[in-house]
């Protein structure tokens, strides 16, 4: 039966898309991705450094949000006492290398992001309240639902053309965030303070990664699009 690759309707077949986390409970982040995955018309797979999958079995990867990475992927001290999840680091680096290399559409969530980046060179900024004036955002659980800040999206870029803005209300839930940009990546939306909100490579059909939390956001076109996209060129890369 022929596949529909229209991004805006259902996939029949529906695409395979890894979803990574740490081990233990799923945070309701993960449960979120899950579902804007199953909207968008794929099938969320997830992938745990505990419970790996063969990454031949999925047609597209979303790089998730959660616990900071290691500082030591871009040559930086670490927090001490801060316990990092390096298994973790290095089982979703592999899936990022296998993705390149077999063109498999990257989603990149706050955490998937700096991994991004980390994974060509980039380095991140610890804090970034240290690092930007104005970047004291609220932290408490009703501001990681509530709460928004603007955000400006570069014209021609992927994410631009995906949600169709050039500006966007974004959530916040992240204290670090993208310093030097790591090869081959540019940056498609930024804060007015300065703060990075995307990243993406251009040469590639879909290799994006964001800032903010775009799974719970869902109930808003322009950011359903994003994975209605990624399940769209999933779908076609699977057929090819």
């Amino acid at each position: 039966m022929e596949r529909r690759l229209d991004s805006r309707s259902p996939v029949i077949e529906r695409p395979r898309i890894g979803i990574t986390r740490g081990s233990g409970i799923p945070a309701p982040t993960h449960l979120a991705l899950q579902l804007a995955v199953r909207i968008a018309g794929g099938i969320g797979v997830t992938i745990t450094p505990r419970t790996r999958i063969d990454p031949a079995l999925i047609d597209g990867l979303i790089v998730s949000g959660g616990a900071d990475i290691s500082p030591h992927l871009f040559n930086m001290v670490g927090k001490k006492g801060h316990r990092y999840d390096h298994l973790r680091d290095t089982t979703e680096l592999a899936l990022l290398a296998y993705a390149e290399r077999n063109d498999i559409p990257v989603l990149g969530v706050c955490r998937g992001a700096h991994l991004m980046n980390a994974h060509r060179g980039g380095t991140l900024h610890l804090s970034v309240r240290k690092a930007y004036k104005n970047a004291r955002y609220p932290s408490h659980v009703f501001a990681h639902l509530f709460f928004r800040k603007r955000i400006t999206i570069a014209p021609g870029s992927l994410v631009s053309r995906i949600t169709g803005r050039d500006e966007i209300a974004v959530n916040s839930l992240h204290r670090q965030s993208v310093d030097a940009v790591g090869s081959g990546l540019v940056v498609t939306a930024h804060e007015q303070n300065g703060v990075v909100q995307a990243i993406e490579d251009n040469t590639r059909e879909f290799f994006i990664g964001v800032q903010f939390h775009p799974e719970l956001l869902i109930y808003r076109p322009s950011i359903l699009k994003l994975f209605r996209a990624l399940v769209a060129e999933s779908a076609r890369r699977s057929v090819r």
